[in-house]
């Protein structure tokens, strides 16, 4: 069965799969070049059926994970107790909890229409599966975990009237536990601290959380639990001055305060707040006999500090947080979760490099000569200790090999690799790269490693194979590898097993006998606000305009800009 899932709303995108396999997924931005683009994804549709050979009357079941409406059973118990809260409690606050519920209705009706249109151009309506929001991120999550049964929790700004579920999904189905509606959004109320510290919401959450461990949270954690807490076990917002359900509209009073603070203790006492919430919420849910697994999906689990937070909670065994967690991952969550809905077909551990490959050497290679006169290539006999001479030598190096990854996180295919020795760096590289970060680079490091540089870690921690959980560092790793470790102690790694990327993983291995470092710094081969490159020619043109000194091309192949290469003049011309 081919199941093509699609996402036109917040990152637009598209995923196939078939039989038990994924064949493909990729986002527009990473073709268009915009970041975040919401265009209908025609050429991610495009690319996946291409990839697995086959034209749209050949699908049998398109997939969506937006907007599939208010449904009475799920919704209206939610919000008639929601409004009878607020007109006990907070009268004033049932204006906003009005506009809250115009606006969900109107804001997706464009997209909704965007994808029925497409669905009739294509006489494809009889083919429509339709999945609500949470249950599609909550569906993407479980089906591809490693578990066979698992306390599942969404949670982001909104969609499909709610933002946050709690379920218990095993083998022989679901139940759901807890719902929230969009009135009462951690994700809203994470966004708008972004707002009020200066970044944009929905985007740059993630400098926040950087932030937040230079903060002393004590002072403001009042402020925070005052515009939304636990109440009697759920969710409750104090809709007013302090919090709106929307990343617009900030009262004077509250930008006052917040102006009047250091914005590391903002950050300190939302992040504090946020893990507080969620830790409470899956205390409250974890199965009394101990060791249940929890599978995190959903925006606010980008939030890498309060995954860990939620693994260090009595009782939870294991956390896996699907790798493309946001929005940005529904086209493949949809195709999955129809696939698991029809027939139970998982896919568990599945990886994230999924998008389009690399491209043929020779290909590569003649654009190289036709259209980069100043860039030249040579092909050392030994790559790995090339690379490790490279890495001695202070060379920041540009990976583009394999298959793109899809989601947030680049995972050593379209990643740019250095050595973590130089506390510096990240200052210097995040210059050249146009980004502004609180939070270190993330180091990568070998499977044979990981347990002598992260308190904790156990080898059945997949969440660790994609970067999507912070550690506590054992102190010899920031002691030699004081790039990748945050003032907090806590580093964000990738662990490479060997049958997983043999290359990065011998080059891994021949750094450390080289250096004694057991880490590289590992993080995503783009320009602050552009999409992780994608073709070849995005990657010539980052090292044409000097972000890194060398592009390794395939495994294969060096690429360096002529006459400016200090070690490529000694070593290859």
């Amino acid at each position: 069965m081919n199941i093509l899932g699609i996402a036109n709303n917040d990152v637009a995108g598209a995923c196939l799969v078939r039989d038990g396999y994924v064949v493909s997924a990729v986002s527009e931005e990473r073709f268009t070049r915009k970041k975040n683009d919401i265009v209908w994804p025609s050429r991610s549709i495009d690319h996946v059926l291409s990839i697995g050979g086959i034209d749209l009357n050949q699908v049998d079941c398109i997939s969506y994970g937006w907007n599939s409406g208010f449904n009475a059973e799920k919704h209206l118990p939610l919000y008639f107790d929601r409004i009878v809260d607020e007109t006990r409690d907070n009268l004033d606050g049932l204006l906003w909890i009005r506009k809250r519920i115009n606006d969900e209705i109107r804001n997706d009706k464009q997209k909704r229409q965007e994808f029925d249109e497409f669905l009739t151009k294509h006489n494809l309506i009889d083919k429509a599966f339709y999945i609500d929001h949470h249950e599609c991120h909550a569906l993407g999550a479980f089906v591809c975990s490693p578990f066979n049964d698992a306390l599942v929790i969404t949670c982001d700004g909104r969609g499909d009237f709610q933002s946050l579920t709690v379920s218990r999904y095993s083998e022989g189905g679901c139940e759901v536990l807890q719902r929230e509606t969009t009135i009462d959004s951690l994700g809203y109320f994470y966004g708008r601290i972004t707002h009020l510290l200066g970044f944009k919401p929905n985007r740059h959450e993630g400098k926040v959380t950087g932030l937040a461990p230079y903060g002393n949270p004590e002072k403001l954690l009042p402020l925070m639990q005052r515009m939304i807490d636990i109440k009697d076990g759920g969710l409750r917002a104090n809709c007013g001055d302090n919090y709106q359900p929307s990343y617009n509209g900030y009262s004077s009073s509250l930008k006052e305060i917040i102006s009047r603070e250091k914005p590391e203790d903002v950050a300190a006492a939302a992040q504090q707040h946020m893990e507080n919430i969620l830790a409470d919420i899956v205390r409250r849910h974890i199965g009394t006999a101990g060791n249940e697994n929890v599978c995190l999906a959903g925006g606010v689990f980008g939030n890498v500090k309060l995954n860990q937070r939620i693994q260090e909670v009595d009782r939870v065994n294991n956390v896996y947080v699907l790798p493309c967690m946001g929005d940005g991952g529904l086209p493949l969550a949809a195709a999955v979760g129809a696939a698991y809905l029809k027939d139970g077909t998982r896919y568990k551990n599945q990886s994230m490099k999924l998008g389009p490959d690399a491209g043929g050497e020779q290909d590569n290679l003649a654009i190289l000569e036709n259209e980069y006169p100043e860039l030249m290539s040579y092909q050392p006999e030994d790559m790995i200790t090339t690379l490790v001479e490279a890495l001695n030598n202070n060379q920041v190096l540009g990976v583009f090999k394999g298959k793109m990854e899809f989601g947030p996180r680049a995972l050593c295919n379209r990643s740019i690799i250095y050595h973590a020795a130089d506390a510096d760096v990240n200052d210097w590289l995040n210059k050249r790269m146009g980004r502004t970060e609180f939070m270190p680079f993330a180091p990568v490091t070998a499977l044979e490693h990981a347990s002598s540089c992260y308190l904790g870690w156990r080898e059945d921690h997949v969440v660790s194979d994609s970067m999507t959980m912070t550690y506590d560092c054992h102190p010899e790793l920031a002691e030699r590898c004081p790039a990748v470790v945050h003032v907090d102690g806590t580093a964000r790694p990738q662990v490479i097993r060997p049958e997983s990327d043999p290359f990065i993983h011998s080059l891994l291995l021949g750094w450390y006998q080289e250096s004694g470092q057991p880490a590289l710094i590992n993080t995503s081969f783009n320009k602050h606000e552009e999409p992780i490159v994608c073709d070849v020619r995005d990657a010539f043109d980052a090292l044409r305009d000097r972000m890194v000194d060398f592009v390794v091309l395939s495994e294969k192949t060096l690429v360096w800009k002529k006459g400016e290469n200090n070690m490529a003049r000694l070593y290859f011309e």
